[in-house]
């Protein structure tokens, strides 16, 4: 069953909810709008870019293509001393085509299964809002009861000397130029320590590169709460596990693609074969008549109400056009609830607990409050990973967890770790966070053992005066 069709068969259909932009929060928006039975109609203005930055230039690839590097790495650091011997040859090639067809497979069950079970329609085309229940895409108009636009975002370019000149020769690249390389560089040079530079740093070093992270503030990470995640990064495990070059509290000056030099704040002139502009996203709103319709824009993203509403009550906007955390976890919240209120519930999202997940070797996470270890009113424990039976069967004997409870309730209330299946423990500790559970509560608790979980389970039982682990003190 075909899910396309033309704006002229859309033009001559009354929609109930029109979503502009098919990534992770349109995609889910349309379906659930759907499923509460809405008529509902998906634009895309790019066929190439169906899904989204996820799907295409974020999530999606960047864990395949991790997935393939660390067995790798695994494999030549430390399996081929374990008994495990293999001619190993790693295929960038084969590399790069697998991840497109985890791209073309997830494409396919939205366009093939999911959109035609529901009955959510696609067209591919530019849209641009025409009123506050109109859409515009080429000569035909779109009538809509309720419109949503999810038209995500793109690479920031900081304003550098040469950075233009870079990008059109080639030898500075976007984070979503990444994916579309065909040779590993011998040396890089990233410009921003965030979540995006610190995942491909991570993965460009194993795939052979020399790799320096150049960051403005003055540590990796400078967006999560807890300082001493970045610290640790940048310490520890980049400079002293991998011996990535870090420079923190430096800046980019110049982009010298003829003599492929990068110059820096602090008088430095390093000579790579690429630049990796990793400086994080910003939303797509261009085009789309917003002023023209009064739709409310600040700092260049969209301003909604936590339950995905605009100023304009038949207009929602949700994902990284919000400027909201620019999560896909927390888009397809706001796509869901857009939608949910769009058929008419009272449905809002809580952006008090949101977790944060970098997904580079250890993986770090982070939710909830942070609080120095001196301050009276909190009990905070950081309990060392090397306790773990299966952290030292894994070969992965560092990091940390960190976890803050109310002294007096004994609340559990943060959760901050480094360290291997940090992105799956830091959901548990969510939950117990929402839960309102307690010290108390979590160490009454039978888990299955030797597991990764229990790295959580065992930072908690140290908080609450119970660990069994460690030596006295």
């Amino acid at each position: 069953m075909s899910v396309e069709i033309t704006s002229r068969d859309a033009e001559n259909t009354r929609w109930d909810f029109v979503v502009i932009g098919s990534g992770t929060a349109g995609a889910d928006a349309a379906v659930r709008a759907a499923q509460l039975g809405l008529k509902v109609l998906l634009i895309e203005r790019d066929r190439n870019r169906l899904g989204g930055t996820c799907v295409n230039v974020g999530c999606v690839p960047t864990k395949k293509l991790l997935y393939i590097v660390d067995h790798y790495y695994e494999l030549s650091k430390y399996l081929v001393n374990e008994g495990l011997s293999t001619n190993m040859k790693l295929d960038i090639k084969a590399m790069f085509e697998a991840k497109d067809r985890l791209i073309n497979q997830i494409i396919a069950w939205y366009m093939f299964r999911v959109f035609p079970s529901w009955g959510v329609k696609v067209l591919i085309g530019e849209a641009r809002l025409e009123s506050p229940r109109s859409i515009k895409v080429g000569d035909s108009v779109i009538e809509a009861r309720n419109i949503l636009i999810a038209t995500g975002s793109r690479p920031k370019l900081p304003p550098i000397k040469g950075i233009e000149q870079g990008l059109r020769r080639g030898f500075a690249i976007t984070s979503d130029d990444f994916f579309l390389l065909d040779s590993i560089p011998e040396s890089v040079l990233i410009i921003g320590g965030g979540a995006i530079g610190v995942e491909l740093g991570t993965l460009l070093y194993k795939l052979g590169s020399r790799v320096t992270i150049v960051e403005v503030m003055d540590r990796l990470l400078p967006t999560f709460p807890d300082p001493e995640l970045g610290n640790y990064l940048a310490g520890k495990v980049m400079k002293e596990m991998y011996g990535i070059d870090i420079k923190v509290s430096t800046s980019v000056t110049e982009i010298d693609p003829d003599n492929g030099l990068v110059r820096l704040s602090n008088g430095e002139s390093l000579k790579v074969n690429k630049v990796l502009i990793a400086v994080g996203r910003e939303p797509n709103t261009e085009g789309l008549n917003l002023e023209g319709v009064g739709v409310e824009v600040r700092n260049g993203a969209i301003t909604v109400d936590d339950h995905s509403r605009t100023n304009v009550p038949s207009i929602y906007a949700a994902g990284d056009v919000t400027g909201k955390y620019m999560l896909a976890s927390v888009a397809k919240v706001q796509g869901i609830v857009a939608a949910e209120n769009a058929a008419s519930l009272n449905s809002r999202i809580d952006y008090s607990l949101i977790p944060m997940v970098v997904f580079s070797d250890p993986e770090i996470a982070s939710v909830g409050t942070i609080a120095n270890k001196d301050d009276p009113k909190y009990i905070v424990t950081k309990m060392p990973n090397i306790i773990n039976y299966r952290v030292i069967a894994y070969n992965k004997p560092y990091g940390w967890v960190k976890i803050i409870a109310e002294r007096v309730s004994g609340k559990i209330i943060g959760f901050h770790m480094i360290g291997p299946w940090a992105s799956e423990l830091v959901n548990m500790a969510a939950m117990a966070i929402r839960k309102g559970l307690t010290l108390g509560e979590v160490k009454e608790w039978v888990v299955a053992h030797p597991v990764f979980s229990e790295l959580l389970i065992d930072a908690l039982e140290l908080a609450a005066g119970s660990n069994v682990y460690l030596p006295r003190r």
